[in-house]
């Protein structure tokens, strides 16, 4: 049998960094104004672009953390996918950076001068918790003004989130208050929540939970939505992001090549045997479950914490070392 490899790739984005404005409750990679406030150089994203069109995917997103907090970096990421022959489809937004609609149609048309035609705006109760809701229509104002296309993600929230006060922030509490009990599992059904990261904090205690051991025995023997590449991400540090598996990651250089065992022990485990396996690994260095799981993804995500926290330097691959460490510390 031949050895797993990520030979292709299908669509994915490029994460030009985790710093940002809001710690949305939804966040798969737990981003804040806490995490490392790096943004990706211009030879970075040339060398991540370089690589996904050598695997074959010619275009690619940019999100984050927030993009729009260094201007000046999102314009050099933009510069370095058209000079590398990568069409970039949107670049993701929460809005916090505007201060007005002119200024705002400025950077945008700068924006588009170099390749940017798309805007995804985040419009739902988790950015709102940290970003008054003026700041999203504003930007929306400017889009149209500047003819700059817009991806709104979600438009079905716009007009619960719009009655309330769009000069202030509005925690998820409010929302629970206005539209009554069971808000947050209603918008577990209407928006494409991916569990990992915050969002197993905020909605795992929502859904049903099981033991470990009921978990491992209706676990799956193996993981192979790792070799996905439908929804991958590259970011500011040369680290490929598995579709909905953040905190695991693969070197740039070792993309197209074998996953060699001694350098990506817990990824080929994970392959070949599943959370069982994993399970089995981090029992045999002291892990012992101290809850109850909403699913393998659940326990998988206590599994590597387990080992970040216990085993820093044994297992590279668990990286960011942020993404494990940067809520706790915000506690």
């Amino acid at each position: 049998m031949p050895e797993p490899a990520i030979a292709r790739l299908h669509s994915g984005g490029l994460v030009v960094n985790y710093v940002c404005s809001s710690a949305c409750a939804h966040c798969s990679y737990r981003s804040s104004p806490r995490r490392d406030h790096a943004y990706i150089s211009e030879a970075a994203a040339a060398a991540n672009c370089r690589v996904c069109r050598s695997l074959g995917c010619r275009s690619m997103h940019i999100g984050g953390g927030e993009p729009f907090l260094r201007p000046e970096g999102l314009k050099g990421a933009l510069r370095a996918a058209r000079r590398e022959g990568v069409a970039i489809e949107y670049v993701e937004t929460n809005s916090s950076w505007f201060k007005d609609e002119d200024s705002a149609v400025v950077l945008l048309g700068e924006l588009q001068a170099l390749g940017c035609d798309t805007l995804l705006v985040s419009i739902d109760p988790f950015h709102n918790e940290f970003i008054p809701f003026h700041k999203v229509k504003g930007v929306l104002r400017a889009c149209r003004r500047a003819g700059m296309g817009i991806f709104p993600w979600v438009m079905d929230f716009y007009e619960e989130i719009d009655r309330l006060d769009d000069r202030v922030p509005h925690a998820l509490a409010e929302y629970e208050a206005a539209y009554g009990p069971g808000y947050l599992e209603d918008v577990l059904a209407r928006y494409r929540i991916t569990l990992c990261g915050r969002a197993v904090d905020t909605f795992g205690p929502l859904l049903p939970r099981q033991t470990a051991p009921a978990v491992l025995a209706a676990a799956p023997r193996s993981c192979p939505r790792l070799l996905g590449t439908g929804h991958f991400h590259l970011d500011l540090y040369g680290l490929y992001v598995p579709p909905g598996c953040v905190g695991l990651a693969v070197r740039r250089e070792h993309l197209g090549q074998p996953l060699d065992r001694a350098t990506y022990p817990l990824f080929r485990t994970l392959l070949e045997r599943g959370v069982n396996g994993l399970h089995e690994l981090a029992a045999g260095l002291g892990y012992r479950p101290g809850r109850e799981y909403a699913g393998e993804c659940d326990l998988c995500a206590d599994l590597r914490a387990f080992l970040a926290a216990s085993h820093p330097d044994r297992f590279p691959e668990l990286a960011p070392r942020e993404f494990y460490t940067a809520d706790r510390r915000e506690t």
